[in-house]
């Protein structure tokens, strides 16, 4: 117990310690410049619909995205789940993972996003502006390795690590970021805590043949072998978060209950946001789940500038979804949720379906 407590104690300090070294480093002057936005893009129709708020109650496969500490919250042997979401301008994401329980160790998840742009499309140049009549579809994925423990009785601690692939025609960027979690059920009955430190990692660059060219250095002797040279393109940053949330359960009767919860949300690249949602159930079968988010604006020096929601400053909107829960046999359960999310200036929602059994 006293060995647990001080690795808590240790995996709390260096989060904050991490998070608060990008706070200092943060500021209006770096929104909109960070790169890998694909790894912002939520998974999952339970999350979503519930803007991320649950990070310190949802449990299952689906905590991989949100929380990796929930994933070993639960008593189950294996789940798998499959998420596809339509998302904006024709754009779709797609998610696989699967988890298996580890007695005395712990749970082992692995997951792959990948984002298909939809049309293929038409490359232009300054001399050709209507196109070359080459066509290219940009390839992203990112591949996760999730190890989560239940700790005590209270507290899980979980992370993820992701290996980033993104390729535009021969141009390709490879690199890797963690994601560390924690979820503490406090004493009060209902009540969770949750903290998630997201997307910290080295920067990341493009390479491709193209950056490399032969040139005859200046200056040397005619004949001479021209110099291979390389044009180093410019490092991005990852879009590091760090969020606290909180929930509690409310047990209205033997049937029904309702939990409602809420994260801050600390972005370094983009507006900070408040997340609010709600989720009833009702015996533990069918599902509803509203939620509603206010992005903190900023103007170009930090300064605070009110809040938005749905706007031209921050896209998204209320987010709402259902899902029920069905027992396929003695120890098979699988649960259909379904998500959307409403936008600005693009008509319609994004929308998310997801299929997770559990074993």
């Amino acid at each position: 117990m006293m060995q647990h407590c001080k690795l808590i104690r240790i995996v709390f300090a260096l989060i904050v310690l991490i998070t608060g070294f990008d706070a200092l480093a943060s500021s209006g002057r770096r929104r909109g410049t960070a790169g890998a936005q694909e790894l912002l893009i939520p998974v999952g129709s339970r999350g979503t619909a519930l803007n991320g708020a649950f990070i310190s109650g949802i449990d299952g496969i689906e905590a991989i995205y949100w929380n990796p500490a929930g994933l070993a919250i639960g008593d189950y042997r294996m789940q798998a789940m499959f998420s596809h979401q339509n998302y904006l301008a024709d754009m779709t994401v797609n998610y696989i993972a699967l988890a298996t329980d580890i007695k005395k160790v712990g749970v082992l998840g692995f997951s792959i996003k990948s984002f298909d742009f939809g049309s293929e499309i038409v490359e232009t140049t300054v001399e050709n502006p209507n196109g070359t009549g080459r066509t290219f579809s940009p390839k992203y994925l990112t591949l996760g390795l999730t190890y989560s423990r239940q700790m005590t009785s209270r507290i899980a601690f979980g992370t993820t690590l992701k290996i980033i692939s993104e390729q535009v025609i021969s141009a390709q960027a490879t690199g890797f970021a963690f994601d560390f979690g924690l979820q503490y059920a406090a004493g009060l009955r209902g009540l969770k805590l949750g903290i998630v430190l997201k997307n910290f990692g080295p920067t990341m660059s493009f390479s491709c043949p193209e950056l490399e060219h032969e040139v005859q250095i200046p200056g040397t002797e005619d004949g001479a072998d021209p110099e291979r040279l390389r044009i180093q393109s410019a490092q991005f940053d990852l879009p590091s978060q760090f969020e606290l949330g909180v929930s509690y359960l409310i047990d209205l009767d033997d049937k029904n209950s309702l939990t409602v919860m809420s994260v801050f949300e600390d972005n370094s690249f983009s507006f900070n946001t408040y997340n609010f949602a709600a989720e009833y159930s009702f015996n533990d079968w069918a599902f509803l789940r509203l939620s509603y988010t206010l992005a903190q604006k900023e103007d170009i020096d930090g300064e605070n500038d009110g809040f938005t929601s749905s706007s031209e400053d921050y896209l998204f909107g209320p987010a709402f979804g259902a899902g029920v829960k069905l027992n396929l046999g003695s120890t098979t359960v699988m649960n259909m949720d379904y998500a959307f999310r409403t936008t600005s200036i693009f008509s319609g929602s994004i929308q998310w379906f997801t299929i997770t059994l559990e074993i």
